[in-house]
Order: C-alpha cells, then sequence, then structure tokens
C-alpha cells in the first residue's frame, strides 16, 4: 500500500529528517514534532525543492527517478521493471535505486497486483487509463514509488533536464506563469496592490498579472516590499544580464541551500525572477520582457532633485501668510455685518462682493467664479476651525463669531499655519490652482491628497533659505513613484503599472502642474515657500507664470517639521494710534488683530495692517458689550504713544448716541374685547403660558413660546383659534373667538 509523504516522515528519526532537508534544501527541523515534519513537508512539495534534488543526482540516479516518476510509471514502477525503464544496465540500476531508497526519495512496498496494474489504487494519477480482464489473477509484486504529493513536481522540473522540453529561461512570463492556479494569480495579484475583475477567466487574470508585474515600475516596487539582502540579489542579478547560476548566487551571498531557496520562493512569489535547468545547469532568471523594460528603464536620466542647489532667481516673490490675513479679513466681514446664508449655507454673491475689498489674495481679482471659490474656501475653514459659526436662532441662517474665536486669536502665525497645514492634505473644502500649463489628462484619476501628502514630504527634505529647480524637484516625486497622483490607477489591474510610461510622458503638463499649482497657490500663501523666476521683472500674477525655482522659509520649516517649540512672545507695543483715527498695526500681533477686526473698520490687512475707528463700529461693539472704557484701555495698553486727546473725546462723544432696544420672538394672541382678554390673562388652564398683556384686546407670551403649543393649550381650554400668519413667522398673531 503506497503511503503518503507525510506518514513516510512522520515515521522517520530526527536524524533522517535532517538529511532528508539537506537533500531537499528545506530548513532542518529542530525536533520531530509533527508541527516541525509538517513545515518541512510543505517546502518539499514545491518547484524549487524538487529541483534541488534533481541537482544533487548522477546521471544514473536521475534516470532511475525519471523511470519511476514519468507518466508511462505513474509514479511507480515494479523493481524488476527498472533497467528498462531506466535504459541502464541492472547492476547499474540496483546501485542507483539503493542510494535514492537510502536518501528516502523513493520508496519500496509489496503491492498487489492484476496484471501490470495495482489493485485497490488510482490507475488514472497522470490522466492515462488502462483496461484490465478481470480474469487476470491477483499476485504481490515488489514496486518503488514516489508519494503523489511530491511526484508531479518532480517530474515536472525533471523534465527540464531533457532536450524536448524548451529551455524554461526563454519563456514569456505569461507562459512561466502557467501552472499556477487561480489562487496563486490572486496571490501575485494583492502582493502588487492589483485589483482584477472577479469575472475574468483564469488566462485573463494570468495576462493581466503578467502584463503589470513584467513592468519595470512594478519590479521597483516589489523590491521596496523586500529586505534588503533580496534587493542587493537582484539588483545584481540586473547587472549580470538577468541570469546567474544558483552557486554563484550562493557564493556572492554566502547562502546555505535552505536561505538560497526561501529567496527563490520569494521572487517567485512575486513572479519577478525564476529558477530553471539551462543548459545543464541550474540558473536564476529575469524574465526576458522583464529585464528589457528594467534596461529601458535604467537608461533613463536619474534626477538630483533636493541635493541640487541652484543660483538664487532673478526676481523673487517672498512668502507671505495671505491665508491667515485673509482669514482674519472673512471674521472682520462677519463682526461688521449682519452676513444671512442662503440655505445650503452659501454665501449670497451680493454678500461676497462686498467682502472682496478686504482681501489680500490676488486670485479673488482673476474672476468671479474663482473668487467665489476661494471665499467659500475661506468660510469652510474658518467654520472647522471654530472662529465662526452658523447662527442657528434666526428664521435664515446668518454667520456670527464662533466660540473658538478667543483660542485662534491667542495663537501666533507659526502655530495657526501648522494647524492648517496639519489639515490640508485632507481637507475636501480646499482647492489649490493649477499650473499655468495644466492639461487635465485623465483628470478623474488624479487623487489631491496622495498629492499634497507626496508635496509636503519632499519639502520636508529641502534646506532653508536654499533655492531648488522646480522641475528638477517635482521629477524626483516621478522617479520615486510615478503613481503618487494617481494610487487607484496603480491598483487596477487592467490599467496599472502598464500605465507609467503614459504618465511619464504627460507628466510635465498635467502631474507636474497640479503640483505646481500647490506651491505657488496653497503653500505660498501660507508663507511656506518663497516663488522665483528667471525674468527681469516679476510676473503681474502667479497666475501668468509658473515660478522657476522655490526657497523653503524657516516659517516653513517649523511649521512641516512640527518642531514648534514655545510660543513666540508678541511685542507689548504694536500699534500706533493717530489723531485722524487711523490704527497701525506694525506687525502680525494676532491678540491685537483679532481684536481690531471686531471693534474697528479694517482698510488693510497682513503683516503691517491698518483699521479706523468709526462710530458704526463704536456702536456695534458695543451692542455687544463692550464699553468705551474698554476700548480706550485697550488702545492705551497696546500703543506705543499715548492716544491723542480728540481721539479720546471723540470715542466719549460718539458713545453717548448708544440707544439700546431689544427684540422678542413672542406669539400675539388679539381678542374682540378687553373682558375676553382680563378672562384669557385670569384663566388657571393658562397659567402655565405666562400671558401677559401688550394692549387692550392683546396678550402675549414669553420669548420663545412655540405657536402649536400655544394653539394647543387655548383650545383645551375652550377656545378657538385662527391663525393670522404661518406658524414660521415671528411675532405671530392669533385669533381666538369664545
Amino acid at each position: 500500500m503506497m503511503k503518503s509523504l507525510g506518514v513516510l516522515l512522520q515515521q522517520r528519526t530526527l536524524a533522517e529528517l535532517q538529511a532528508i532537508a539537506t537533500l531537499w534544501g528545506t530548513t532542518p527541523p529542530a525536533s520531530d514534532d509533527p508541527n516541525d515534519v509538517l513545515r518541512m513537508e510543505r517546502q518539499m512539495r514545491d518547484a524549487p525543492a524538487a529541483r534541488t534534488v534533481w541537482q544533487a543526482l548522477n546521471a544514473e540516479e536521475r534516470a532511475v527517478l525519471h523511470a519511476i516518476v514519468g507518466p508511462a510509471a505513474r509514479n511507480w514502477c515494479v523493481i524488476e521493471h527498472l533497467p528498462q525503464r531506466a535504459g541502464l544496465s541492472p547492476q547499474v540500476t540496483e546501485s542507483a535505486y539503493a542510494r535514492l531508497a537510502q536518501a528516502f526519495i523513493v520508496y519500496e512496498d509489496l503491492a498487489k497486483m492484476q496484471g501490470e496494474e495495482l489493485v485497490g489504487q488510482r490507475v488514472a494519477f497522470y490522466g492515462y487509463t488502462h483496461s484490465r480482464s478481470s480474469q487476470t489473477p491477483v499476485e504481490e509484486r515488489l514496486i518503488a514509488y514516489v508519494p503523489t504529493e511530491i511526484a508531479t513536481t518532480l517530474y515536472a522540473t525533471g523534465r527540464e533536464l531533457g532536450t524536448i522540453m524548451p529551455d524554461r529561461t526563454t519563456l514569456t512570463l505569461d507562459d512561466l506563469l502557467q501552472p499556477h492556479r487561480q489562487g496563486d494569480l490572486d496571490q501575485i495579484g494583492r502582493r502588487f496592490g492589483l485589483t482584477v475583475q472577479t469575472y475574468c477567466s483564469r488566462n485573463e487574470v494570468r495576462a493581466v498579472i503578467a502584463d503589470n508585474v513584467s513592468q519595470a515600475d512594478a519590479v521597483r516596487y516589489a523590491l521596496t516590499q523586500l529586505p534588503p539582502s533580496l534587493s542587493d540579489l537582484y539588483e545584481w542579478l540586473i547587472a549580470k544580464g538577468g541570469r546567474a547560476t544558483t552557486d554563484e548566487v550562493q557564493r556572492r551571498m554566502r547562502w546555505d541551500k535552505p536561505a538560497l531557496l526561501n529567496a527563490l520562493r520569494t521572487f517567485e512569489d512575486y513572479a519577478i525572477a525564476f529558477d530553471a535547468f539551462s543548459e545543464g545547469e541550474r540558473v536564476v532568471f529575469i524574465p526576458a520582457r522583464t529585464f528589457d523594460n528594467l534596461r529601458r528603464a535604467h537608461a533613463r536620466p536619474q534626477p538630483q532633485a533636493q541635493t541640487v542647489e541652484r543660483p538664487a532667481p532673478r526676481t523673487v516673490r517672498p512668502a507671505d501668510s495671505i491665508i491667515l490675513w485673509d482669514i482674519a479679513a472673512f471674521v472682520a466681514g462677519v463682526a461688521q455685518q449682519d452676513i444671512e446664508l442662503t440655505r445650503t449655507h452659501a454665501l449670497p454673491k451680493r454678500t461676497a462682493h462686498r467682502l472682496f475689498p478686504l482681501l489680500t489674495n490676488e486670485w479673488v481679482r482673476q474672476n468671479d467664479d474663482t473668487a467665489y471659490r476661494y471665499l467659500a474656501q475661506l468660510q469652510s475653514e474658518a467654520q472647522d476651525l471654530g472662529v465662526i459659526q452658523v447662527a442657528s436662532t434666526e428664521e435664515r441662517p446668518r454667520l456670527d463669531l464662533g466660540m473658538k474665536l478667543d483660542v485662534w486669536a491667542s495663537q501666533d502665525v507659526r502655530m495657526q499655519t501648522h494647524r492648517i497645514v496639519r489639515r490640508w492634505p485632507h481637507n475636501r473644502a480646499w482647492h489649490d490652482q493649477v499650473g499655468t500649463h495644466y492639461a487635465g489628462w485623465q483628470a478623474s484619476s488624479l487623487s489631491i491628497t496622495s498629492a499634497r501628502e507626496a508635496l509636503l514630504n519632499l519639502l520636508r527634505q529641502c534646506e532653508p533659505g536654499t533655492w531648488y529647480n522646480v522641475p528638477m524637484l517635482l521629477r524626483k516625486i516621478l522617479e520615486e513613484d510615478p503613481f503618487v497622483l494617481r494610487p487607484h490607477q496603480r491598483s487596477n489591474g487592467h490599467g496599472g503599472f502598464k500605465m507609467a510610461d503614459d504618465i511619464r510622458a504627460h507628466w510635465d503638463d498635467t502631474d507636474a502642474e497640479v503640483l505646481i499649482g500647490m506651491l505657488k497657490s496653497t503653500l505660498y500663501e501660507l508663507g511656506i515657500v518663497s516663488l522665483g523666476y528667471d525674468t527681469d521683472t516679476l510676473p503681474a500674477t502667479r497666475a501668468e507664470r509658473n515660478p522657476d525655482a522655490i526657497c523653503l522659509t524657516e516659517l516653513g520649516v517649523e511649521v512641516l517639521k512640527g518642531d514648534l517649540g514655545l510660543a513666540q512672545t508678541p511685542t507689548e507695543h504694536p500699534l500706533v494710534m493717530q489723531p485722524n483715527f487711523e490704527i497701525l498695526l506694525l506687525e502680525p500681533h494676532m491678540p491685537a488683530l483679532y481684536w481690531l477686526v471686531r471693534f474697528t473698520q479694517p482698510e488693510q490687512i497682513g503683516r503691517a495692517s491698518r483699521f479706523k475707528v468709526t462710530r458704526e463700529a463704536l456702536l456695534r461693539s458695543m451692542t455687544g458689550g463692550t464699553t468705551v472704557d474698554d476700548i480706550l484701555a485697550f488702545l492705551a495698553r497696546h500703543s506705543q504713544k499715548e492716544l491723542p486727546q480728540n481721539v479720546i473725546y471723540t470715542l466719549h462723544d460718539w458713545s453717548q448716541h448708544y440707544k439700546e432696544t431689544r427684540l422678542s420672538r413672542v406669539v400675539l394672541i388679539e381678542v374682540d374685547d378687553e373682558e375676553l382678554a382680563t378672562e384669557l390673562c385670569e384663566s388657571a388652564k393658562l397659567r402655565d403660558l405666562g400671558l401677559r398683556r401688550v394692549g387692550p384686546c392683546a396678550l402675549a407670551t414669553p420669548e420663545g413660546a412655540a405657536v402649536r403649543a400655544v394653539r394647543r393649550a387655548i383650545e383645551r381650554a375652550g377656545y378657538a383659534t385662527t391663525s393670522a400668519a404661518s406658524d414660521q413667522a415671528s411675532p405671530v398673531a392669533a385669533s381666538v373667538a369664545q
């Protein structure tokens, strides 16, 4: 009875198991524990282990083993027939067979046979069937066999030693993957992050995998997933012309057989290199198409982006924290105006036009669409930061100052910039501009989040105060990963790594233009980079021309690395109060800036800001509870000089004109006569409504009462009601009939 490989191994001693492992190139078991034996058995089943066995045998032993595992033998052979099948003399056959048995490659058994067929065994291991007569007597005969778990692999790898089969090193990658099952192909795809449609046939999946994995970018991706020693070996293999003998590999890497086989298995798991018998030697090789693609990729010039400095450009647009100034300007608009929103919480165009003059960013002067989008971006960012909020107490939504405004105002420029940059990569409401020459090739596959993260990582490698050539700097991103802006495209098996060359061809006018747009819009407007131009005059706008060079600022280094340290101590007296009621804020003192945008009229906001004290701004600030003494105290505390006397007198004079009225949201109840009004006020059933007389025939509820609740209470008290206005109106009048 032929036994399985697992049973046969379990019957061996530890010394015998270790000898078997040495022959097969597997990791020797440390004990005869069943789990160790099972791991050894699994390693013996693959092709690299089978080739290691064939490599260790001489010509006679190979002939005898082939006679047993060949298709005519179906993994077993009657021992007395071995000389004939092997084509050797009986003496040579017996000697070779003894060595194979001693090495536990072949086993023998006394089997029941009927003619030339086994009784009670499968007779179609290789797909061949034989008819046998039921009249033939059954007899016991001695057979040699190889366990079925390793017979097929031994046969397939042994055929490579002959001249009938084509040289495996000449096969295409698609042919090399032919023996792989569907699950094996899926595993290869997953290692590269490839997704293939589930409805594809095995042949289609194999073709997709072969097309993608043979690309140079796919190989480079795979090497990043491998240990450094394997990456080094693969680079050496490329330098050797894509082929080397296993003996050369072992000598170079100083590996034993288990280490060699583990490397071969890993390469085959990624389908980037294979082993085979070729011209009588065992070799490791890179498939021809893969090697050609690698050679072409290696021929491309390799950029040296961040390490190459360039001379300073002829004209420079210094970095400025434009976004911070425009957020402050937006807050000023909210503080100084009543800004009602549309039902979708968007700014009406008329309101937007009132805010445009306060903004510093030049993009708002390009066209209305760009300006509206930029203003919506500021609104979204300010709301997310808690600097402004949407008031929910009005009939129509409106903007109001946010609960976190004081916290934001207390932070310096570095911290405010850091908070925005930290949110920027994943901020979907943020719109970066694109470069001047943007072409928009396959724009739907672009991932803006990935582009932002890649650009920030690249800038972290730059030195502050050093000028870098923009095209060369961005080319480094391309060479490190052409799919950096299109990660989903790489995982698409039907496009995938095959798209790399197309991406390179369109890089300068699409992907690079997206990154340049981020540099000259968002990162410049946050003060991260300065822009340089190789022109005698500065371009009128950033949209007119792309920058030729960029320089990382000191603020950029602190923000990108997150090493902010202690907050900078602001100047104690940052402003100047002039007799013409103008206030000059000479530096970006954020607490003073945000106090001024709330209580004065802004005229210019930036690194140096200008405000004006007006009667309207003063009265508006007093509505919020601020007194004229509070305003004068703040100005005196932060001013470099004493406040002009005319300013003090005028502010006190303006404050005398402040008169306050109060609006309430009540339900107004009108009746036909005074007697009914008195009856309603004195009704015990309506006592909870808290009604009060506001006229001979009119009553009002306390502020905030719901119309429906008032109507329900009146009707339960036995009075009829008729609405004089909709339930959503305020105030609401309801006629009451007895």
